[in-house]
């Protein structure tokens, strides 16, 4: 039973492997703050700075890092739990919308990820609240907050500031007036003088983007784009695809039937332009430069959540309403059941587990390709033997950590034996050991976990 459990359920994410950019997160936390500012490129500092000091405390086994996340998640869920409270009173949405926020399988999966999403989603929702409820001083910390913690939250800000100008009708030819008068513009205004010094370090960074492991958009992917943003879909397995196809026509129709409601259909087109204008952003731009990658784009499951819940609030039979509110909740469990096992982790720690066991202080672990070097480099006990093997000397990809690679960390040839043996992991968690002498090389032993 535990083991199904942690096989079949979000108890997963929080006991697998760390991969590779949760290894970057705890490996570039544990610098001085001065090197997070400045040596992480456009990576902004604040879930960093976060993280420094977390994991100072807790420490940095895989459990403890992503309790930050963790504890990230249950914040934003607290806010929702006040908002829903606001929006619906006693009504039982009150109490439906935390909850379906809480088991959307997207928000779930980077809810224990040692990355910046989680913190990203409570800055976010933090901002959206702040912005209804028109409360400017919170709305200004979080979305600076929000920003200098992932940068495609400008997009987000972009679409509350096009809500504000069009609901709003300012004058733009009165606008000292509109300046003095309006809160919401000199909210907007001092977020944007407090973004200027992170948009700089972009522009300055931005000749990086010429490499990128940024895939192409194509038709396919617009078709099921929102159904991918609620679920977390990204190709794995691949007759997916067709079905989250259906699911982007299914939530299209809850929103269109959630603008219906007269009462609530400002707070609706709030949530709708909030999801889907950086959404639409995003990827009419990568048909051109490649820009889409789904967690980036979090906050739309978030307006995705409160879009449904709206559009149930819409409906007018009560029997119906708790049906489709009852077909929606087992929906999103199911996934919660089925999808886990679908896109596991590389269990690259279990490998290190043994490589650990078997090595001695003067042998040597090799990663076999750039993808695996910082796992291998997080779970080693004694992180000074551990090397990069690139015979052919290529340069080290910037998007996979480069502030934390130097040229020394990358071997051409394995060591030689006597004294050193060589382990050398590669990315399907297998590895070798392997003797280099004068009479050649030679591989002794290969293990798959």
């Amino acid at each position: 039973m535990w083991n199904l459990l942690l096989t079949h359920t979000p108890l997963l994410y929080m006991t697998q492997s760390f991969w590779r950019d949760e290894a970057f997160s705890v490996l570039a936390s544990e610098q001085s703050l001065r090197f997070i500012v400045e040596r992480l490129g456009f990576e902004p500092p604040v879930y960093y700075t976060l993280l420094h000091y977390w994991i100072r405390i807790f420490g940095e086994s895989d459990i403890a890092a992503r309790s930050l996340s963790l504890l990230g998640f249950l914040l934003t869920t607290v806010i929702i739990i006040r908002w829903a409270a606001q929006m619906y009173k006693k009504h039982w949405l009150s109490f439906y919308m935390p909850v379906f926020f809480f088991l959307n399988p997207m928000i779930l999966y980077y809810a224990f990820e040692v990355r910046t999403y989680a913190w990203y989603m409570f800055f976010a929702t933090a901002t959206l609240y702040a912005y209804t409820n028109k409360r400017w001083k919170w709305f200004i910390v979080a979305a600076v907050l929000g920003f200098y913690t992932h940068v495609y939250l400008l997009l987000f800000l972009g679409a509350l500031f096009v809500h504000w100008f069009i609901f709003t009708h300012p004058d733009i030819r009165r606008i000292k007036n509109l300046f003095r008068h309006d809160a919401a513009l000199r909210a907007f205004t001092a977020v944007g003088v407090l973004m200027i010094p992170w948009l700089i370090k972009i522009g300055a960074e931005s000749s990086r983007f010429r490499n990128s492991w940024y895939f192409p958009v194509n038709l396919q992917l617009v078709l099921s784009a929102l159904g991918n943003m609620f679920t977390g879909y990204e190709g794995t397995p691949w007759y997916g695809w067709g079905y989250t196809a259906y699911l982007s026509l299914i939530l299209a129709g809850f929103a269109l039937f959630a603008l219906m409601d007269r009462k609530n259909r400002n707070r609706t087109s709030l949530f709708i332009l909030f999801g889907a204008l950086p959404l639409a952003v995003i990827i009419g731009i990568s048909f051109v430069k490649p820009l889409f990658v789904n967690r980036y784009l979090i906050p739309s499951t978030i307006a995705e959540v409160l879009v449904i819940v709206a559009a149930l609030d819409a409906i007018k039979n009560r029997m119906f309403q708790k049906i489709t509110a009852a077909v929606l909740m087992v929906f999103v469990l199911w996934i919660n059941w089925w999808f886990p096992p679908q896109h596991p982790k590389v269990p690259l720690r279990n490998t290190m587990l043994e490589v650990n066991a078997l090595s001695r202080n003067t042998d040597v672990i090799m990663a076999d390709n750039a993808l695996i070097y910082l796992e291998t480099l997080y779970y080693a006990h004694n992180r000074s033997q551990v090397f990069l093997y690139n015979p052919q000397n290529a340069p080290f990809p910037w998007y996979i950590g480069e502030a934390l690679m130097t040229p020394g960390r990358m071997k051409a040839d394995f060591s030689v034996f006597p004294p050193s043996r060589t382990f050398l992991v590669h990315g399907d968690a297998s590895f070798e050991v392997i003797y280099r002498t004068s009479a050649g090389t030679t591989s002794v032993r290969k293990n798959k976990l």
